[in-house]
């Protein structure tokens, strides 16, 4: 990656971010975009408790007005749909839930697999026993996957994973997804990448260029999957990653989606004017 208009956080010896100024420089005028962004450090903030987790208000209107501009942006996240949903209000958009797992286009269309097999309710009841020493670990129910949360206290992340490791080898048609500060059992079924190109298909969308932007491990396929469509990646923060850039934080999220508002906006303008340029000349 080209090392200009780079900044470094000291994070990692080799980490460099890029600004969204160099990003939105290298955007093609002739291309129609849709945005896939990941949620919880990409729009949201980290919290130690996942429930207290938002989006500013001011990244709300952002993406508000980039809707309106007639950009598709669809979120995909580590989120049950439901919580997703509530995180974004007032906004409405399709919503790729549980990594890809549990996606929904509109209120009447959902595509999810079959999970009937999986007791989930006896997998939060054994999580919970091994649980009962390490009182500081938050198990998390989203309905179809139960994750585990070492955010207060990330010493105990070996313990946290041990215990996920013992109980995966009851429940074989679930994997683990480990993330930060979390490690998760979840049905195989749940890529991130594999849900990008069921919602391009739906939407029917194969003409766009994708834009993804995620910060965790969870978002790597999705990485992969928007590169082989020739589409742009972006990583938030450190990390190895597959990501084309990498921005700093969710400030610098926030920044790029502005500048990318404004871009597709004057270019909408612009247009515009060219055609109402033709109408005259025509008359």
């Amino acid at each position: 990656m080209n090392s200009q208009n780079t900044i470094s956080d000291g994070r990692e010896k080799y980490t460099y971010f890029v600004t969204p100024n160099h990003i939105i420089s290298n955007l093609s005028l002739d291309k129609n975009y849709c945005l896939f962004l990941d949620i919880d450090g990409t729009l949201a903030p980290f919290q130690i408790n996942p429930e207290h987790s938002f989006i500013p208000n001011t990244t709300l209107e952002i993406i508000k007005k980039i809707i309106q501009l007639n950009i598709p942006v669809i979120a995909v996240t580590g989120r049950d749909v439901n919580t997703a949903s509530k995180l974004l209000y007032p906004i409405e958009v399709p919503i790729a839930g549980l990594h890809g797992l549990d996606i929904c286009l509109n209120s009447d269309h959902y595509i999810r697999p079959d999970l009937s097999q999986i007791n989930f309710r006896q997998l939060k009841q054994d999580i919970q026993k091994s649980c009962e020493k390490y009182p500081e670990l938050l198990i998390e129910d989203k309905g179809y996957s139960i994750a585990l949360h070492y955010r207060k206290n990330p010493d105990l992340e070996n313990h946290a994973i041990n215990i996920m490791q013992q109980i995966s080898s009851d429940y074989p048609l679930l994997k683990l997804n480990k993330g930060k500060f979390v490690i998760e059992l979840i049905p195989h079924q749940a890529d991130k990448g594999k849900a990008i190109k069921t919602i391009l298909n739906h939407l029917n969308l194969p003409s766009v260029l994708p834009i993804f932007i995620g910060d965790d491990l969870t978002d790597e396929s999705g990485f992969v999957l928007i590169n082989q469509q020739s589409g742009l990646t972006i990583k938030v923060g450190s990390g190895e990653t597959q990501a084309e850039y990498r921005l700093k934080d969710i400030d610098s999220v926030a920044n790029f989606l502005f500048l990318f508002q404004n871009r597709i906006k004057s270019l909408y303008v612009k247009n515009s004017q060219n055609q109402n340029g033709e109408k005259i000349c025509l008359n």
